[in-house]
């Protein structure tokens, strides 16, 4: 490979190669300089992908359990190649994990944008239900202490949303953010002195170090064998639509007021899951604009960018019919139209084309439940 080892950073990536059932192992190297990466074939030792820039695709998107979409496939970082690229970015690519507990969705959205407006980056999320073996595993350190009982009571059988932070010093710096346990003991401005009211409903559980937030990250975002046996996917099925909050708007920090406007508008966000699109996938979901809207091509490569963030939404009101009236809210697929006729819409607040439209939802009633069993059921698997 050329370039010295300077002048790159080498990762281990892994791709499932679906032809041959099995999985393939690179070296993932990145070019700063020009934004471009190499794959090379550590088995077969020889170059897999020559040296190429992947629009979408920086340095802030190589850590440790981070997946790439290059070209097409999708790539999950395994480990550092070399030591040089560890001891240059480990720290500034540190993994932990949060758990946002029972709050409104708007309440939720605001903690979301506290950690993107703070240089940390969402990379895994999803809304679960939680079990009281969930509870215990999750709060292992604290089956001793006198408030948990009151956990119990607080999160069994409740919706929250675990969130994968990345960024420098993560662990200490989210930890830093969320403020001491106690909502009243909390420094002013951090995010449980905000949101929270005691010990037990004090908006977040923050992993207390590095060696928890990866035990904590193994259980609540399981590997395919255990994804239908723990802390699943919470779709309803029931009188919903899909909407989903586009690659663009997940880099630009626009997901948590998109939740916001979401609660406020009317809608409960009944499950949640943040996923990377293989291209064959979002040229399906796609497949009836087709030949039909100009931008069929554009919304493919969009969508399968990088990380979108999946949600099943149903109306609060549920004697509505909620992809009718979502779909109100979202407005027209022309942000630049929306600014002008519909300036409360989602579309009019976040989009900045008709590709990059912020947010994609179900265009017919009879849709947003095909639309949902695709995103939380085919795609899940």
């Amino acid at each position: 490979m050329e370039g010295s080892y300077s002048d790159k950073y080498i990762f281990i990536g892994e791709w499932y190669d679906n032809q041959a059932s099995l999985i393939r192992r690179f070296n993932v190297s990145y070019y700063p300089t020009d934004d471009t990466v190499e794959m090379y074939d550590i088995k077969n030792r020889k170059t897999f992908i020559r040296r190429v820039k992947i629009n979408g695709i920086t340095i802030d998107q190589f850590y440790i359990g981070g997946t790439l979409n290059i070209l097409g496939r999708l790539v999950k970082i395994v480990d550092f190649a070399c030591e040089n690229t560890k001891n240059r970015i480990q720290k500034d690519m540190e993994v932990t994990f949060a758990m946002i507990k029972p709050l409104p969705t708007s309440t939720a959205g605001k903690i979301i944008t506290h950690f993107m407006e703070a240089g940390l980056r969402i990379t895994r999320m999803k809304k679960a239900r939680l079990t009281t073996e969930d509870i215990s595993t999750i709060y292992k350190t604290m089956l001793t202490d006198p408030t948990f009982p009151f956990l119990l009571d607080h999160l069994t059988g409740q919706l929250v949303i675990g969130v994968e932070l990345v960024g420098k010093n993560a662990v200490d710096f989210s930890k830093k953010m969320s403020g001491d346990r106690d909502p009243l003991k909390a420094e002013p401005g951090t995010i449980r002195a905000l949101y929270g009211k005691d010990k037990v409903r004090n908006c977040l559980h923050i992993a207390h170090d590095a060696e928890c937030a990866k035990k904590d990250l193994e259980y609540f975002f399981p590997p395919p064998a255990y994804r239908t046996t723990r802390l699943r996917l919470t779709a309803t099925l029931s009188n919903c639509t899909l909407c989903i909050v586009k690659p663009h708007a997940v880099r630009e920090g626009k997901l948590g007021r998109i939740l916001e406007c979401i609660d406020e508008g009317g809608f409960d966000v009944t499950a949640l899951n943040m996923m990377m699109v293989e291209n064959v996938n979002a040229a399906e979901f796609y497949e009836v604009y087709k030949g039909i809207v100009p931008e069929y091509k554009g919304m493919v490569d969009e969508l399968a960018s990088g990380a979108c963030v999946a949600m099943e939404i149903v109306a609060k009101d549920r004697t509505l019919n909620s992809a009718v009236e979502f779909r109100k809210l979202v407005g027209p697929t022309d942000p630049e139209i929306a600014r002008l006729l519909r300036p409360h819409t989602l579309r009019a607040k976040f989009g900045t084309s008709k590709v990059k439209n912020a947010v994609h939802c179900s265009d017919l009633s009879e849709d947003g439940l095909l639309e949902v069993e695709y995103f939380f059921k085919i795609l899940d698997l």
